[in-house]
């Protein structure tokens, strides 16, 4: 089926916050001879779940804006993302493949707590009262959010990460049961701007739309498209397509805060690899996701120990901060016809912490890390003036 204008922007959109690993645009799937059809985009990355339908708005359809809203909107989008919740309960296979090129059952999803979101691009002269909506309440399904596709893009230019989404999201939500009554007078612009500052509810501030304004969209320090690019391309799969899924998706669960020391760690492991120089590993521990990195450089001559090393380090960490996984990478140099070249092995490790005395006496021991400070983060994403 041809994508519509909107449709492929979400789409892209998706891909980019989302990752084409959790990302569904193919909507149909077979039950025997009978075929069906979800919403137009499912997002599906461990407990997170996005339905998302589009509905575009014909340029050579003469219709009424406001009919047009009312019909393709409200009453059809609606129709079906219930129809997708209706198939999510009723079938315990549902095959779909993802933007990699992966099946995976949705089925697995059926007791997820479910997100649902229209995106909408109307006419030029649609008028705000409409574009102000920022929900629908359904009887059967409870909130559903709407966004005009040129406000959902903006809001993914500026939240970058799932968690970011799936936070902003939540605010909404909790804005419109305190503030309801006013924020269907005010445009999207102003929901992202209170956001930007503080979660609170309690207070309509009209400055607040300024922070649209005022914000600075520099990602460089927060920005590891390039880790995850060379990432995806270099892998190396020993068990199948999907193994490094766990990895990726620990990556993406994480807000722009965290991203940050994500990336000053994994570039400081790999400038130390680069001078060759001798160092302990660079790490962190995220208690939001229970979530320990560490980031492992190995100089050339400890090279062949690679995995030796990527193992140990990766469980005693995880150990030495009580945590339920951990994903740890070693960062190596190797000779490749005559050159030098930097090359990086992964490992995810997921299990329940248990309390070991051998573990706890080797650390006591011989401790081979620098030790974890706490960090605070005071506001999320902007910094302000507090003079």
């Amino acid at each position: 089926m041809k994508k519509n204008e909107s449709e492929g922007l979400v789409n892209e959109v998706n891909q980019g916050v989302f990752f084409k690993e959790f990302t569904f645009s193919r909507n149909e799937f077979m039950v025997g001879k009978l075929e069906l059809e979800l919403a137009d985009h499912v997002v599906w990355m461990d407990d997170l779940f996005f339905i998302f339908q589009i509905k575009d708005r014909n340029p050579t359809n003469a219709e009424n804006g406001v009919k047009w809203f009312q019909n393709k909107v409200i009453n059809k989008a609606v129709k079906q993302i219930k129809n997708t919740l209706k198939y999510l309960e009723e079938y315990n296979h549902i095959p779909l493949i993802n933007n990699k090129g992966h099946e995976f059952n949705l089925s697995d999803a059926k007791g997820l707590e479910k997100r649902m979101v229209i995106v909408y691009n109307p006419v030029y002269n649609f008028p705000d009262e409409k574009r102000n909506l920022k929900f629908y309440k359904s009887s059967q399904i409870g909130l559903v959010h709407l966004f005009h596709a040129e406000d959902y893009a903006w809001i993914c230019k500026y939240l970058q990460t799932p968690a970011e989404i799936e936070e902003y999201l939540d605010f909404r939500e909790n804005l419109f049961g305190v503030q309801g009554h006013i924020i269907v007078h005010l445009p999207e612009q102003y929901v992202l701007g209170h956001f930007l500052e503080t979660l609170d509810v309690d207070q309509i501030i009209p400055r607040y739309i300024n922070n649209v304004r005022n914000f600075k969209l520099d990602t460089d320090d927060f920005d590891i498209s390039g880790i995850i690019n060379n990432f995806t391309k270099s892998i190396r799969l020993a068990n199948g397509a999907t193994e490094y899924y766990p990895i990726i998706k620990e990556i993406a669960k994480l807000k722009r805060s965290e991203l940050r020391e994500f990336k000053k760690r994994f570039v400081k492991a790999w400038e130390v690899c680069k001078e060759g120089d001798l160092n302990l590993p660079y790490r962190m521990y995220l208690p939001r996701t229970d979530c320990a990195f560490i980031f492992i450089p190995l100089v050339k001559t400890k090279a062949g120990k690679w995995y030796n090393a990527l193992y140990n380090y990766t469980l005693a960490h995880k150990y030495d901060q009580k945590a339920g996984k951990c994903v740890g990478v070693v960062i190596k140099t190797h000779i490749e016809k005559g050159e030098n070249f930097i090359d990086m092995n992964w490992m995810y490790v997921e299990q329940e912490w248990i309390y070991d005395d051998l573990i706890e006496m080797q650390l006591k021991n011989n401790f081979p890390f620098r030790k974890v400070a706490t960090k605070e983060i005071k506001n999320r994403y902007m910094d302000f003036d507090e003079s």
